[in-house]
């Protein structure tokens, strides 16, 4: 059995960087798909920061305060949370100030496609 008993179920990793006081695109939308998060690691790698996860402009976790060089990371084969079909997954970020890190996820295809009725 494979990652989250799907056999077609592929394990995607994303690198992420940024330094914006804003929501920035961490993994880019696929129509039909949800994000599901696997993993993360992110670091506040030049000051202290904000970051809160999202589905498009919709918050997923709440606001997590990193120190200045704090990292913070978390894993769960089932999944931590995923966005919104067809919607990127953000990272809100409070101050401009570089986080860098990185994601693993798996791309769940929307069931209700497959709906009749």
């Amino acid at each position: 059995m494979s990652l989250l008993g799907d056999p077609m179920a592929v394990v995607k990793f994303k690198a992420y960087t940024d330094a914006d006081a804003a929501s920035n695109e961490a993994i880019a939308a696929v129509a039909g798909y949800h994000i599901r998060i696997i993993s993360y690691t992110i670091n506040a790698a030049n000051g202290e920061n904000s970051i809160t996860f999202q589905s498009a402009a919709v918050a997923l976790s709440g606001a997590m305060e990193l120190a200045n060089n704090a990292s913070i990371h978390a894993t769960c084969d089932a999944g931590l949370f995923e966005t919104s079909v067809g919607v990127a997954f953000n990272v809100l970020q409070s101050a401009a100030a570089l986080v860098a890190g990185h994601f693993t996820y798996v791309l769940i295809p929307d069931l209700t496609l497959n709906e009749t009725g």
